[in-house]
């Protein structure tokens, strides 16, 4: 009986003391943290764009279990045509990378479009090939 806990007992602290393997991010407006991400997670981060200032920032966070310490990474910032509208560029994984969200409200004013995707890069590689890792809808 004894060995039957002490299994289930192992068994439990097995199963939680497993590593979560999944990427995730987090957003800022500033320093301010608006959202939590992961690759389960696709929602739109909504803005008013009358409230944008000229010193509002937008930057992520980024996590994953396989770090790159020197790699380039960046923020791109794309229309619905995959063009980039704007990029931030950092350094490493888990360092932040921003965008100034003053230059996507001039580029807002200018086109019209207010649907943005956010796409996050380290090294030569997209991490998210195909789907943004959120999207951004100025009102």
């Amino acid at each position: 009986m004894r060995i039957f806990v002490l299994l289930i007992i192992l068994q439990g602290l097995n199963q939680t003391a497993r590593a979560d393997t999944i990427d995730y991010w987090h957003v800022y407006y500033n320093k301010i943290k608006i959202k939590e991400y992961n690759l389960n997670t696709r929602e739109t981060v909504i803005l008013k764009a009358r409230d944008i200032k000229k010193a509002d920032k937008l930057v992520i966070k980024y996590f994953r279990d396989t770090p790159c310490n020197n790699c380039e990474s960046a923020m791109t910032i794309e229309n619905d045509k995959h063009v980039v509208i704007l990029k931030g560029m950092g350094r490493g994984t888990f360092n932040p990378v921003g965008i100034s969200l003053y230059d996507l409200l001039q580029h807002h004013i200018r086109t019209k479009e207010n649907i943005y995707s956010v796409f996050y890069n380290e090294g030569q590689h997209r991490l998210e090939k195909e789907d943004p890792i959120f999207k951004i809808k100025l009102e």
